[in-house]
C-alpha cells in the first residue's frame, strides 16, 4: 500500500536521520497503526512517508500559487483590468 503512495526518494536515503516526538490524537494514532500493520512496515515509516507526501503536496500548492501571481502580474503590465483578472483567476484557481 505505501508502495504505491510513497516511494523511497534515493536522495535522502543516505542522508543522516533525527528523532523527534510527536504529539498526536490517540485515534489518530491508531490508525497510523493500521496502516502499517497492513503494510508490513512499521509506524515510522508510515509517518516519513506521510510527511514526504505532504511536502510534496505543499510544494505543488505553491508553485501554482507562485505561477497564478505572475500571471497576473503579466496581465496586470499588459494593462488587462483588475477586475477582469480577478474573475479569470476566480474560476481557474478554484
Amino acid at each position: 500500500m505505501l508502495e504505491k503512495i510513497c516511494q523511497v526518494d534515493t536522495e535522502h536515503a543516505d542522508q543522516p536521520t533525527t528523532t523527534v516526538s510527536l504529539e498526536m490524537p490517540v485515534e489518530l494514532f491508531e490508525h497510523v497503526k493500521k496502516t502499517a500493520e497492513l503494510d508490513g512496515t512499521d509506524i515510522s515509516a508510515v509517518i516519513n512517508c506521510f510527511v514526504q507526501q505532504g511536502l510534496i503536496n505543499s510544494n505543488a500548492e505553491i508553485k501554482r500559487m507562485e505561477f497564478a501571481e505572475h500571471a497576473k502580474n503579466v496581465l496586470e503590465k499588459q494593462g488587462i483590468e483588475q477586475e477582469a483578472i480577478d474573475e479569470i483567476f476566480t474560476k481557474i484557481l478554484f
